[in-house]
């Protein structure tokens, strides 16, 4: 997401540092609240609520500079509860033209706000909140320190059309994961690829087209050694409607490639590698009131060739699908500041092989102020 906002907005952006006119310091403030919670006949109920707050502030130079922090908790039947302030990142960033060229340098660092080591019992709650089909805001409340340099380059490429490529590297510090433990955990550290583009489709239609390959060391822990499986995910955006109506379109796909246990030389089999998502938008804006309804679906499984009708089933046996069904109301309060709520119901239409039928919601809202 991160880079198609890059794609988006640094070209103008740099194209504009020092233009007439403009103010010395530019930024904006976000904060929202989310609660969700999602349960299956057979697996009782998960629960998480998290609260995201941050400024970001740039200078016409093209200095930026932004502050995030992240407080949630989680919990649910038979979980223990894990609070805390989850995270903190601070970030340094610098635009400018280089040529035709827009160029963007950035420098990341997290620090885990309530520290990564958990108590025996809340180990099944950490578990339970990473869990790919809950979809939570905040999939894990601390995993290490970690820090960030990235670099992006834009590019024009022709009329309403700009090329970028993108590539960051994230260093991740040792933690011990287990309160009463001394072992360290290493996780790997992790090489991001992204390349895409951007097209303005006539006066009030945008494109966006991105992939993105993320690359893993090795994990070590208590002597042993493992690599993730590398991901590679394709997104294409597609939004329309400068009036009153607008709407937006959603296509991702994601394959987790097989990782390696070192010390057997044997492959680790990812479970579920295959992920693709479908949503849609319409919304109405009107004299700074709008209101979106949103539709999609969520899928997870394995995809490969079947020679017979057995293996077939065999596989099918793998496959979830979950559709989200949501509305999103809003209203500018003054000018650069909007309120927004959300509510998205959840539900499966297909689930692994003697597994009960997941559902659940999320609900929340926030404040956005531009300055």
């Amino acid at each position: 997401a991160a880079f198609v906002v890059a794609l988006a907005c640094v070209l103008p952006a740099a194209a504009q540092t020092g233009g007439a006119g403009r103010s010395t310091f530019s930024g904006v403030f976000e904060a929202s609240g989310m609660v969700q919670r999602y349960a299956s006949d057979e697996g009782g109920a998960v629960r998480e609520t998290s609260a995201p707050f941050g400024v970001a502030v740039r200078h016409a130079s093209g200095v930026g500079l932004s502050v995030r922090g992240l407080y949630a908790s989680a919990g649910g039947d038979e979980l223990a509860t894990l609070s805390g302030l989850a995270d903190v990142q601070v970030g340094a960033s610098y635009r400018r033209r280089v040529g035709g060229a827009a160029v963007e340098a950035a420098l990341g660092a997290s620090a885990p706000g309530r520290g990564s080591t958990l108590a025996g019992i809340e180990f099944a709650t950490a578990a339970a909140i990473a869990f790919d089909d809950y979809a939570f805001e905040v999939p894990t409340l601390g995993q290490g320190s970690t820090v960030s340099p990235a670099l992006t380059v834009v590019v024009p490429a022709g009329r309403g059309l700009a090329l970028g490529a993108g590539v960051a590297y994230y260093a991740r510090g040792a933690f011990v994961p287990f309160d009463g433990d001394e072992a360290e955990y290493s996780p790997a550290d992790e090489i991001v690829l992204t390349g895409g583009l951007t097209a303005q489709i006539g006066r009030a239609s945008t494109f966006a087209l991105d992939a993105n390959l993320v690359t893993y060391g090795d994990d070590e822990f208590g002597g042993q050694s493992f690599s993730p499986g590398n991901r590679l995910t394709g997104t294409a955006r597609w939004a329309w409607g400068g009036g009153p109506v607008r709407g937006r379109f959603l296509a991702r796909y994601r394959h987790v490639f097989d990782g390696v246990v070192a010390a057997e030389s044997r492959p680790v089999v990812y479970q579920r590698p295959e992920h693709a998502m479908l949503a849609a938008g319409l919304g109405v804006v009107q004299s700074g009131v709008g209101f979106e309804v949103t539709a999609g679906a969520r899928y997870y499984g394995i995809i490969e060739r079947s020679d017979t009708t057995l293996d077939l089933i065999n596989v099918l046996g793998e496959q979830q699908v979950l559709i989200d069904l949501g509305a999103s109301p809003s209203v500018e309060v003054m000018p650069g500041a909007r309120l927004q709520g959300v509510f998205t119901y959840t539900f499966g239409v297909a689930e692994a092989a003697g597994a009960s039928a997941l559902s659940g919601f999320r609900a929340g809202g926030g404040v956005r102020v531009a300055f």
